[in-house]
């Protein structure tokens, strides 16, 4: 779990209204847990409104990391984010969320997933249609069976976290390179996330966290293209939101011809990975206009 106090004084160099922002948030915002088959799920709800969204965390960070999905949000819907990092099965994980669910006494849900996020929905999905009233997948990859290699999933299966670390906080530089000029809003908005993670990942990425978002990912993947009838007769509507510079571009248009009621939402090229995060208020606007569009 993730030492919350800790984490504010590892911050406390960084100037401006994120850091207030994100000590508020987590005032506001308490973790909650749920013992289910031997693993403790920590979760945070909160929010109102006539619609549920479940989101999840896991990989690079815990449900905190995604105050400012929550933040934008909460106002409006009930917001759940999960974290999946106790699961290394699908099948075992969707039971776990559904557990999540049940406790909290919700049923219907819409699916907001980003980059890795965007692969736990898609399994989530796969498994629980039926209980799904949208879903929005933004830069996210596709379940393609070919991208599947068993001699990566062996190296990360041995090799040291140790070594891992340093590849994903040079990842996470990159956030701030891109060859469009930005507001210095959105620039102080993407250090503060930036020295967030890092911050983050010293605390939250061990082993078991590294090893669950591998194997969940090989599974996804692993499972294959969506078949034409396999979401028959679902009412649902999906939002695919990409960039053309994104390098998952290609996924999203596997996605976009495979999965059922989908449209694309396409941001301004430029930023590649970090688009959602540079024009944050549009997407966001954006997936507003679409839940409000949807059946509840």
């Amino acid at each position: 779990m993730l030492d919350e106090k800790k984490l504010l004084e590892s911050l406390e160099g960084l100037e401006g209204p994120e850091l207030e922002r994100l000590k508020d948030f987590l005032a506001g915002h308490k973790l909650k847990s749920l013992e289910f088959e031997g693993r403790e799920i920590d979760y945070l709800i909160c929010g109102e409104g006539p619609q549920t969204l479940l989101s999840f965390a896991g990989g690079w960070g815990p449900p905190q990391l995604l105050y400012e999905t929550i933040l934008s949000f909460e106002e409006t819907s009930r917001v759940v984010v999960v974290d999946i990092s106790p699961f290394r099965e699908p099948d075992i994980m969707c039971r776990g969320i559904n557990a999540v669910l049940k406790t909290e006494g919700l049923d219907q849900v819409i699916l907001l997933g980003q980059s890795f996020t965007g692969i736990i929905a898609q399994l989530y999905f796969r498994r629980n249609f039926r209980r799904v009233n949208g879903m929005v997948l933004t830069c996210t990859p596709a379940p393609l069976k070919e991208k599947c290699k068993k001699w990566a999933l062996n190296l990360m299966r041995i090799l040291p976290v140790g070594l891992f670390k340093p590849i994903v906080k040079k990842k996470m530089s990159g956030y701030l390179e891109f060859e469009k000029e930005v507001s210095d809003k959105v620039k102080n908005r993407l250090m503060f996330r930036t020295e967030l993670m890092k911050n983050i990942l010293g605390q939250y990425f061990n082993r078991r966290v590294m090893l669950s978002a591998v194997e969940l990912a090989f599974a996804f993947s692993w499972e294959g293209a969506y078949q034409p009838d396999e979401f028959h007769d679902w009412q649902g509507k999906i939002l695919i939101i990409t960039c053309e510079d994104d390098p998952l571009h290609a996924d999203a248009e596997v996605l976009i011809s495979s999965l059922p009621s989908a449209e694309m939402f396409k941001l301004p090229t430029g930023f590649k990975h970090v688009a959602p995060l540079v024009k944050k208020e549009d997407v966001d606007a954006r997936i507003q206009n679409f839940i409000g569009g949807l059946r509840h």
